[in-house]
């Protein structure tokens, strides 16, 4: 398992996060990196938001301005059909993702070293040669940046949202940063330090900014597969559950203010949420959606020689790194919860102070005390 792949009771939400399907096929741009639905027999679909197969898309109550990107680039299904879903529910949406992949690079801030690109997009349809950060030429919302998820992320916040959002805070007006849905599930302490999508959000609340990590157990796919007449479009589904929960939890938030955040998150805390895998058996609506914790079992590497006499991973349990110091310990684990044969969907509070609690330190505290001691009066 490794990064990118593989509340206590079920929410009430659950009822209300429905998923929902897509429409026409869309063939793209090579130049520009935008779509355009492909004429067919089926479809007359409008294409992205408003489509009939955001119809389940729950309406927000208190539209954010959201800020959206991954690690799996501008060019991924998934964050394109989480695009359209937030803006169908009424959000102000911009998305600044990286030009390339850039998965596993946690919270790594990687600038570009050139001007221009040096090579083309994962999927081809934008060439090699274009400016370093750059945007869709008929939906300049939809924006790239080539560096690292944590460095597009930062691009967005300081370079990119000021103008877009009107505004001229610290954090160029963004209310919520939005990262993902990841293609691949994000589960557990380990696979949180590595994943660039979470570290994108963790970046983002080190910033002030609320952040919600998104994670799906889904395969790479182009934003021009996205079929906005099926209803069982596996990223579309996605993308409506992902807006839905936002919309939710940020309305549902309001009737419990605290502190000064407009998506009612505390300051330094984050969410990590992930999703089963999809099939005929599970669809996004039949999510049930519990709170639970970043430990429990979770993995950790083991490196062993392979048949090709070269290292490679194996999975690890241990319980160190299932060890619950803070929270909640009676919470499930969020890898035992999105464990395949459920169908559900988990969400973890972090939060971005590492310290260790009192009484996890207590025990170290008099030796460490007599070192430095020592050290000070030697």
């Amino acid at each position: 398992m490794r990064f990118g792949t593989a509340f206590a009771a079920t929410l009430s939400l659950n009822a209300l996060l429905a998923a929902a399907a897509p429409a026409a096929t869309v063939t793209s741009s090579s130049a520009t990196g935008a779509s355009t639905p492909s004429a067919t027999a089926t479809s007359t679909a409008t294409y992205g938001a408003g489509a009939p197969a955001f119809a389940k898309v729950v309406k927000a109550k208190n539209p954010l301005n959201i800020l959206l990107t991954n690690d799996d680039s501008a060019f991924s299904a998934n964050i394109r059909a989480t695009f359209y879903a937030l803006q169908t529910a009424g959000h102000r949406v911009l998305m600044v993702a990286p030009f390339q992949n850039q998965s596993g690079k946690g919270g790594t801030v990687v600038l570009p070293q050139n001007l221009t690109t040096t090579a083309p997009n994962r999927d081809g349809t934008v060439a090699a040669g274009g400016p370093y950060a750059d945007r869709n030429q008929t939906d300049s919302s939809i924006r790239w940046f080539d560096g690292s998820p944590a460095a597009a992320l930062l691009w967005g916040l300081d370079q990119e949202a000021p103008g877009f959002f009107n505004a001229n805070d610290t954090n160029g007006g963004v209310n919520l940063v939005v990262s993902g849905p990841n293609e691949g599930n994000n589960l557990g302490p380990f696979i949180f330090t590595l994943s660039g999508t979470v570290g994108a959000t963790y970046t983002a609340v080190e910033r002030g900014v609320p952040a919600i990590a998104f994670s799906a157990s889904t395969r790479p796919r182009s934003y021009t597969t996205l079929d906005f007449n099926n209803t069982q479009d596996e990223s579309i589904q996605l993308g409506t559950a992902t807006a839905n929960f936002v919309t939710r939890f940020v309305d549902a938030a309001s009737n419990f203010p605290y502190g000064k955040s407009s998506a009612k998150l505390p300051e330094a805390v984050g969410l990590n949420v992930n999703y089963s895998p999809l099939n005929t058996n599970c669809t996004a609506a039949d999510f049930k959606w519990k709170q639970t914790r970043l430990t429990g079992g979770a993995i950790v590497d083991k490196l062993v020689v392979g048949s090709n006499g070269l290292p490679t991973y194996q999975d690890l349990v241990t319980s160190a790194v299932n060890k619950c110091n803070s929270g909640d310990c009676f919470l499930p684990g969020e890898t035992n919860v999105v464990a395949v044969g459920t169908c559900a969907a988990s969400v973890s509070v972090y939060s971005t102070d590492y310290d260790a609690p009192l009484l996890t330190t207590a025990p170290v505290t008099p030796a460490l005390g007599k070192a430095l001691f020592q050290l000070n009066n030697a």
